[in-house]
């Protein structure tokens, strides 16, 4: 055994003795993961021990920030058994090359409510072809490959758990924002750490370093046993960082929420709530929206099954609107000539807007001055993409007085937009069945670019005078998601649900 002189004695506990041996053993240098599986130690209790080695010049390290990817729940299904819009049309070739959607989707075991999105992609890969028939959506089915990059790519994250972004091979690269457009994969950041003995550290082992029992804390057990004597206690390190606390907080999307309510009530706004199941009157009948306009098919709002119809206690609003839509009743318009429907009124739909919840608040509210906002879910069939979703946020705002201009609207937005630290407004003018003048306007994205934000205007006297309001009502619907996109920094309107964790937790209001 080579006797130390007492300046070459340094101290070691019981871990950074076995961090040293490990490494020796492993040749001098390895990486962290190898460390920890040959040292036999935990992840918590390794770290302590490579710092205190480190601080002590027995150890150097090298850091490598990487990416990984792996698979979700959903990720890790579609690599089983296929991606939908794969399974769809090789259902359809099964079935002689054409067939309708809905046995399709039967036929490949693909649920009614993703359909939209399944859809969606067969279009953007160039599958099939889709064709509308008789009121009913088919689908011509062109050569069948057996797999596609996407595909490939899950099925070799999957069978590796984990894989580096950086070594991926080229062709995989735009599969990769496909599949995570459809959050299908789960990316994070990591440190790669490489351990190496110094050559402090490679003499020191070659030696016999002394063995140091150190504790934290000066425990009850170790005063009765009399050990207190036999052990050092560690020096309280005032520069280390304490570890790191995580108290709850409020999800950031909801935070923003509340920011925009408390702005609208400080400038005199009234909160209101309306059904998200709605009737069609107050959806789109009220509105003055004809009852053959397209945004009443099935593709551009959600029937109800069952019960598929509602009623209309108010009958004397019901007909001023009928007569309203068929001939302009006393409100200086034509109407749209044609026999209103009252069965159609009756229909109930997943709201698609919530200037249905200002047009409630309207028949109960008829005096000026009025200002009322409802910040809710609205619901309509979409293709699920970084800047879409079938399910969002709508912030609906009126403000009813005599006098009220269009300028007041323009006014009124630049300022919340102002208040909610956005960036540039732009005004065009626009088309809406309800407001005339109808403008629609825009903020600046700093990555996607000018995004619209809100449809407004000023409602027209088919919409106002059934309600029986004397007064001029300007009105705007603002796609509150988008908004929150542009605020957040945020690229892909998913992220503002996203579960993870550190994402919550590092994301601030600011």
């Amino acid at each position: 055994m080579i006797k130390l002189t007492k300046e070459e004695i340094i101290k070691l506990r019981a871990n950074e003795f076995k961090i040293l041996k490990a490494l020796d053993k492993l040749g001098g240098k390895c990486k962290s993961e190898e460390l920890k599986k040959e040292a036999q130690l935990e992840e918590a209790s390794m770290m302590r021990a490579t710092l205190s080695l480190l601080s002590k010049n027995l150890i150097s390290v090298k850091e490598e920030e990487i990416e990984t990817v792996k698979l979700n729940e959903e990720g890790k299904l579609y690599a089983k058994l296929g991606l939908p819009e794969r399974r769809l049309v090789k259902a359809i070739l099964e079935m002689g090359g054409k067939a309708s959607l809905k046995e399709a989707a039967l036929k490949s075991n693909l649920e009614e409510k993703f359909l939209p999105i399944v859809l969606g992609w067969v279009k953007r890969k160039n599958l099939a072809e889709i064709k509308k028939q008789d009121n009913e959506i088919f689908l011509i089915a062109k050569e069948f490959q057996e797999t596609d990059l996407d595909e490939e790519l899950l099925k070799q994250i999957n069978q590796k758990e984990e894989v580096q972004v950086e070594e991926l091979q080229k062709e995989y690269l735009e599969s990769l924002k496909r599949l995570k457009s459809r959050n299908l994969i789960l990316l994070e950041k990591k440190t790669l750490r490489e351990f190496q003995l110094t050559e402090l550290g490679l003499n020191l082992i070659k030696k016999s370093p002394m063995i140091q029992e150190e504790v934290t804390a000066l425990t009850t057990d170790l005063i009765l046993s009399g050990r207190w004597k036999e052990v050092e206690l560690a020096e309280y390190d005032i520069t280390a960082a304490p570890p790191i606390v995580f108290p709850g907080k409020k999800q950031i999307y909801v935070e923003f929420m509340e920011e925009a309510r408390r702005i609208l009530l400080s400038m005199g706004f009234e909160e209101y709530e309306g059904p998200l199941v709605e009737t069609e009157f107050w959806n789109f009948d009220v509105l003055f929206q004809a009852q053959d306009h397209p945004a009443r098919e099935i593709h551009g709002s959600y029937l109800v099954k069952n019960p598929a119809f509602g009623e209309i206690e108010d009958k004397d609003l019901m007909e001023k609107v009928k007569k309203t839509h068929e001939n302009g009743w006393i409100t200086g318009s034509l109407g749209w000539g044609y026999k209103w429907d009252s069965n159609i009124a009756k229909r109930l739909v997943l709201r698609t807007q919530t200037t249905a919840v200002s047009m409630r608040y309207l028949s109960t509210h008829k005096k000026a001055p009025i200002k009322m906002f409802c910040l809710s879910r609205v619901f309509r069939p979409d293709v699920l993409d970084a800047k879409h979703s079938m399910e969002f946020t709508q912030l609906e705002g009126i403000v009813g007085d005599y006098g009220i201009t269009i300028r007041h609207l323009m006014g009124f937005l630049k300022e919340f937009s102002k208040a909610l630290g956005l960036g540039e407004v732009k005004f065009k003018p626009s088309y809406f069945p309800f407001t005339e003048p109808s403008i629609e306007s825009f903020v600046k994205h700093p990555v996607l670019g000018w995004i619209e934000f809100v449809g407004s205007g000023m409602f027209r006297p088919e919409v106002l005078k059934p309600l029986g309001i004397d007064f001029p009502v300007i009105a705007w619907g603002i796609g509150f998601d988008r908004l929150a996109m542009i605020r957040l920094g945020i690229n892909d309107i998913r992220d503002l649900y996203s579960k993870k964790l550190d994402w919550l937790r590092k994301k601030a209001l600011v």
